[in-house]
């Protein structure tokens, strides 16, 4: 069992496994083709300026761009991204899929697909991707909290963290990368350790709700029941917070607590 509507890493912080292989000859040429095709009306400046949209007019840009060429890269990564936003992980990561049979080592979409993976909550899948995205692309903190984020859903705690740690190093002032950071401490039993770390990042610009949350979460574990419902309640219903708050309570008292906030299939 898991503590899906109340602990998240920010990007589950969300396919099959990749399986991209190198392009032959043929493949390339109409990878080229597709791209130099100018099917959608739109100037760098156009496309630059749509991603101050809100997502449903950005998701709509990008899928008339790539519903007319297939092969524009820079729409299919888009769109992927645009769509794991909406909540639409699957379809975010069947749109990057499909375009990496094209450009099989592009970074970009390999970090779309692993993202759209952990997403859904299909981190084993998703740390093959993004561990390839990571070599092609090694100082793009937004990669390395996605390794992190698919290696603790593999698992592999230890390993997370230090992703999240080289993620911390490329981008010290990311709530997102030190929230994930804090939930693997809760994870691992260390609530203290993780309130800390979730207080640093309530401090820094950009941390929004779902920070809070998990700061909510790690208090409520505590044992501090009434200030954990109290901050829960600025970002959900009252009956809300208070179901999470017995939820809490009754993990805490059984010999499960830890195994429970892991998610261990039971």
């Amino acid at each position: 069992m898991r503590i899906t509507a109340f602990l998240a890493p920010a990007l589950a912080l969300g396919l099959a496994a990749c399986g991209a292989t190198a392009r032959t000859p043929a493949e390339t040429e109409l990878a080229a083709a597709l791209e130099a095709r100018s099917l959608v009306p739109s100037t760098r400046d156009e496309r630059d300026a749509i991603r101050r949209q809100d997502l449903l007019t950005q998701a709509a840009f990008w899928a008339e761009a790539h519903s007319l060429n297939p092969g524009d890269r820079e729409a299919a990564t888009e769109l992927s991204s645009v769509l794991r936003r909406l909540g639409n992980a699957r379809r975010a990561a069947e749109v990057a899929q499909q375009a990496l049979a094209l450009y099989p080592d592009n970074a970009e979409l390999l970090y779309a697909y692993g993202a759209a993976l952990a997403a859904e909550g299909r981190g084993p899948l998703a740390v093959e991707p993004l561990a390839r995205a990571a070599v092609a692309s090694p100082r793009d903190w937004r990669i390395l909290n996605a390794l992190g984020v698919a290696l603790e859903q593999a698992g592999r705690p230890d390993e997370a963290r230090r992703r999240y740690q080289d993620a911390m190093a490329l981008a010290p002032e990311q709530p997102s990368v030190i929230s994930n950071l804090a939930l693997s401490h809760a994870m691992a039993g260390e609530p203290a350790r993780a309130e800390t770390l979730l207080r640093e990042a309530m401090s820094l610009p950009g941390a929004g709700a779902e920070v809070r949350q998990n700061l909510a979460l790690v208090i409520a574990l505590q044992g501090r029941f009434d200030e954990a419902e109290a901050m829960a309640r600025m970002d959900v219903s009252r009956e809300m917070a208070e179901a999470n708050m017995d939820y809490v309570r009754a993990l805490m008292t059984t010999s499960r607590r830890w195994d429970a906030i892991r998610g261990d299939g039971s």
